[in-house]
């Protein structure tokens, strides 16, 4: 059962970033009255999330997939294009949040994130786990 999350180091690490993300998201959240500048908060969780992307297209062979060879999900499967959308969501809600020094917004970019984040979490580990 926890063979998928466990398997290699790149099974590891993933599971390892998504743990960290979950938590995170979850203590922010919970602290979200008492936080006054979200920069911070904002920028932490993007590159974490940037992580847990990078460390799950490698552990899926996605990089072998662009190459030709056989990933784990195809390059036009709908878990891959709705993945991009996340991707796009993620990064243009990381690089406003950078241009527009506002706290609300801000705030309102981290929850963006969070979604997005947690959208493609649920989107690529669902689909692992009917695969098995």
């Amino acid at each position: 059962m926890f063979n998928p999350f466990f398997d290699d180091l790149w099974s590891i690490l993933s599971t390892v970033f998504l743990l960290v993300a979950l938590t995170y998201i979850i203590l922010t959240t919970v602290k979200h009255k008492k936080i006054e500048t979200w920069g911070r908060k904002t920028f932490i969780l993007a590159i974490t999330g940037l992580l847990l992307c990078i460390f799950a297209v490698m552990r899926d062979d996605y990089a072998v997939a662009l190459q030709g060879g056989a990933g784990l999900f195809s390059l036009e499967s709908l878990q891959i294009n709705l993945a991009y959308f996340g991707g796009a969501v993620i990064g243009l809600s990381a690089l406003s949040s950078i241009f527009i020094r506002n706290q609300k917004y801000r705030k309102a970019m981290f929850f963006v994130l969070a979604g997005a984040i947690l959208f493609k979490v649920c989107l690529i580990e669902i689909s692992r786990i009917m695969m098995l």
